[in-house]
Order: structure tokens, then C-alpha cells, then sequence
């Protein structure tokens, strides 16, 4: 029986499966005609897991203010204790590589769909490193997604970094040899990769030789999120907040910044909707806070149990802030004609260290190959922070040299996989 391939982008924000056909890379549509979705699940209050709600259906459950438990970010939990923890989805006990399977099944059967038989090999796109400075994670990692896809009956897995797979995408269009820097920033991490590439290179059975270097870290769009509402938004929701003592005194404490540090990542919000953390901030509200109004809006904002609202707003704002100068973050859910005005000054001055960071590790990346920046060729991007004008104009400025080219900022890395997949396990 010939193998039946397919190849899965399992992203932090966004996800695709795809398969070969007639010879030709083509990823499946996951919802409507979309290629890709969402990595996200809405779990209907009052069902077990297998009635998951998978990709844009589950933002659409959330916003729409169906009953139930939203979760995105489930990337976040791989080369993590948390993975084996369960989380409580109404009077059901869930591990997190229960919820994982079920996002890649749903997956998985897209593909079966079409194909017209169960999948037996499959390629799964990794991060250069899961946790930054935690190269030991990357065994957990992946040890953790082939415990996924064996239950859900597959053992022939691969694994492929995800800016090479994309390096094979845009080999695909080369009529020409050169050394490119791929840069591929998705929601989680940021990787990159110095590779030859062109049709002299393609020819070669193993591909080390072409590969330069390779460098990765924790440097995601949803970094660019998080580091944006702490500087724009929380403090309207009290961060920053001054405590008083019994007497009225300035204690010379905050409201813990915990709280919102917690708000603002996507796999740890539902851990401020817990009865013990509202206790707390009910506490700081009657009896501590400053500016009782601010955290009475984080109380209002938790009870409605909105921080998933909140930063799927956030998000995008930032993203209007690529083309608009300005707009405003409308708050009125939370409290009557409440909107904060949010420009492209902001958001550029809140990710100021996330653009250093970004800098450095290109820089670290040339290091790493023995390559000097004036040797480069192309710079590839893709991933959908690298749209960022902010981003671009960043790399721009390190490597004015080079030529930019801007791969599908959500597909490059899904059909080069479904490439390298068909030559590995053909």
C-alpha cells in the first residue's frame, strides 16, 4: 500500500494541513476556502471534548457569547510541564495533549477527506527551539507531539524547522543560486535560517550542506501583543496602581503585575477567571487600590470573563496600525463610551525592545554561519508579524543591501512542508 502523506503547520496562531497532488504542494481549505485556521478551540459549555469547536468557528462561538471555554495559544504548552496537566472544561478533567489531539485530528481529517484513506506518514513543522535557552525542550517537544499522533493512530512522524521549510517553499520559484537569510516570525517564536538555495542546491540529496546556520527564539507576534497592552492598556485596567495602607498611606506597591502579565498571554488567561484570583482583586478593589475605578474595570472585565476579547482586540488593533496612523480600542463593553486612542507611535515605542531583540538575534544568526552581512542576497520573510511595516523597516535598516522578498505571511512555511514531506517519505 503506498504511503498517504500529508504535512501540518501547527502554529501558535495559525495552523495548515496540506497534501500533494498531481505533483503539486497544495494545502487544504480548513473552513469555507481558507487555507488556513486559527489554532484555536471552543469547547460549548456543558459538552465533553469531542465536541470541540476547531479553528475560525471557535473565535466565531467565543465572540458570539456562546456558553463555554475559549482556548488559543496551544502551541504555547509544547517543552512544558503543562502538557501533562489537565484543565478543568466545565465538570471535565482534560489533559492538554487531549486538546492538542483534538486540534490536529480535526486537522488530520481534512486531509483523510480528500484523500480518501487515513493519513500514515506525516510531517509536522517545529520552531528552531520551542523555549528559548531551553535547548532540552526541543526533545520534550517533540517527544510530547509524537505522544499526540500516536493517539490519534499515526507513528511515521517527521519533523522539519520551520524557516527551512520555508527556505524549500521559495527555492520552489529560484531560477538562480543565492544565499538567503529566512526570517520567519510566527505567533510564538521567531527562527531563522542562512541557507544556499537555487536550482544547483535543490539537487542535493542531503541538504546540510547548504544550511549555513539556524537560530530561534521566544519571539513571537504574540510577544508584539503582550508587550502593546502593557504598555497601552493595562494601566487602564489598574496596572501600575498604587496600594494604600490601613490608614490611608501609600504603601509603595502596585497591584501585583502578575495579574496582567497573565491577561496578556493567550494560554494563562483563563487562570484569572479562577475564584481564588477574583477573591484577591475583589480584596484590592475595596480595600487597597488607589484608583479603585481602574481595577474595578479589571473585576468587570474578569467577571465577564472578556480577557480573551480583550486581546483578540488588541491584536487587532495592531494590526490597523500597519496601515492607519492612529485608531481607538473601543472599551464600551467594559464601561460606558470607554475607548483608548492607540497610534503607530505607540505601539512602535511599547516593541522597541522586541525590535532590538529582533536585531540581535540576526546579527547572532550571521555569527553562527561565519557570513557577513554584505554577502547575503535575499532576505525571505514570512509569518504574519513579518506584514509588520515596523518589522520590515527594522530589517531594512540592519541589511540595506539585501533584497527583501515577502513570502504568503501565512502559507510559506504550511506548502514548503507539504514539499519537503513528499520528498522524505516518497
Amino acid at each position: 500500500m503506498p504511503n498517504t502523506i500529508a504535512a501540518i503547520d501547527f502554529g501558535t496562531s495559525n495552523s495548515t494541513i496540506g497534501i500533494m497532488q498531481g505533483g503539486t504542494p497544495m494545502l487544504l481549505p480548513t473552513t469555507g476556502t481558507r487555507l488556513t485556521a486559527p489554532t484555536a478551540l471552543f469547547f460549548p459549555q456543558g459538552k465533553t471534548i469531542s465536541a470541540a469547536i476547531p479553528g475560525h468557528d471557535a473565535i466565531t462561538s467565543y465572540q458570539e457569547g456562546d456558553p463555554g471555554r475559549f482556548m488559543r495559544g496551544l502551541k504555547s504548552v509544547l517543552g512544558t510541564q503543562l502538557f501533562t496537566e489537565s484543565t478543568q472544561l466545565g465538570t471535565q478533567a482534560v489533559t492538554f495533549k487531549e486538546i492538542i489531539a483534538a486540534y490536529i485530528g480535526w486537522l488530520l481529517g481534512k486531509a483523510e477527506a480528500n484523500l480518501g484513506t487515513p493519513v500514515t506518514h506525516l510531517m509536522l513543522g517545529r520552531p528552531v527551539h520551542f523555549l528559548t535557552n531551553q535547548p532540552e525542550a526541543d526533545a520534550v517537544a517533540e517527544a510530547q507531539l509524537r505522544e499526540v499522533t500516536a493517539s490519534l493512530g499515526i507513528e511515521n512522524v517527521t519533523f522539519m524547522a520551520e524557516p527551512l521549510a520555508a527556505a524549500y517553499h521559495y527555492e520552489h520559484t529560484l531560477t538562480q543560486d543565492e544565499l538567503a537569510l529566512i526570517i520567519d516570525v510566527g505567533g510564538g517564536t521567531a527562527d531563522f535560517s542562512l541557507i544556499r538555495l537555487g536550482p544547483t542546491h535543490a539537487k542535493n540529496a542531503n541538504r546540510n550542506q547548504d544550511i549555513l546556520a539556524t537560530h530561534g527564539l521566544r519571539l513571537g507576534g504574540a510577544m508584539i501583543d503582550q508587550a502593546f497592552a502593557l504598555a497601552e492598556v493595562m494601566p487602564t485596567f489598574g496596572m501600575g496602581t498604587g496600594l494604600k495602607g490601613p490608614s490611608g498611606e501609600d504603601k509603595g506597591l502596585t497591584v501585583p503585575q502578575g495579574y496582567y502579565t497573565q491577561l496578556t498571554q493567550w494560554h494563562r488567561i483563563h487562570r484569572m477567571y479562577e475564584k481564588n484570583t477574583l477573591h484577591e482583586i475583589r480584596a484590592l478593589h475595596t480595600q487597597e487600590a488607589m484608583e479603585p475605578e481602574k481595577v474595578d474595570r479589571l473585576l468587570t472585565l474578569l467577571e465577564e470573563r472578556g480577557g480573551h476579547r480583550l486581546m483578540l482586540d488588541i491584536e487587532a488593533a495592531k494590526i490597523t496600525l500597519s496601515d492607519d496612523e492612529q485608531t481607538h480600542l473601543n472599551l464600551g463593553w467594559i464601561e460606558r463610551n470607554l475607548a483608548l486612542p492607540l497610534t503607530q507611535a505607540s505601539l512602535a515605542a511599547s516593541i522597541e525592545n522586541w525590535l532590538n531583540t529582533l536585531d540581535e538575534s540576526i546579527t547572532h544568526t550571521f555569527s553562527l554561519g561565519g557570513v557577513q552581512p554584505q554577502q547575503l542576497t535575499t532576505v525571505f520573510l514570512t509569518g504574519g508579524p513579518s506584514a509588520m511595516p515596523l518589522v520590515q523597516a527594522a530589517i531594512r535598516h540592519l541589511l540595506p543591501h539585501s533584497r527583501i522578498i515577502l513570502g504568503d505571511q501565512l502559507t510559506s512555511v504550511g506548502t514548503g512542508l507539504v514539499l519537503a514531506a513528499h520528498r522524505h517519505f516518497k
